[in-house]
């Protein structure tokens, strides 16, 4: 009799593991996404008269070249 019963507890541990994986790899490309939608933002629409660019925690950069050639931060703006 208990080996009858052995399957149906593997089943469901199986199916709540799989539905598990499925959510956090959903949740992942979700946020990924979003970060790159950022990160488009912040290169194309705020920095786009700038040589270079970075975005660190909703934060956006926007650096210019010095008389040294070195980069300097020329712009900052927070992405909502």
């Amino acid at each position: 009799m208990m080996e009858k019963q052995g399957w149906k507890t593997l089943a469901v541990v199986i199916i709540t593991l799989f539905v598990l994986e499925n959510l956090f790899i959903s949740w992942a490309m979700v946020s990924s996404y979003q970060d790159g939608v950022k990160l488009n933002e912040c290169y194309y629409d705020i920095c786009s008269d700038y040589p270079e660019a970075t975005l660190e925690s909703n934060v956006c950069f926007c650096y210019d070249l010095d008389m040294l050639g070195e980069y300097k931060i020329a712009k900052t703006e927070i992405i909502k």
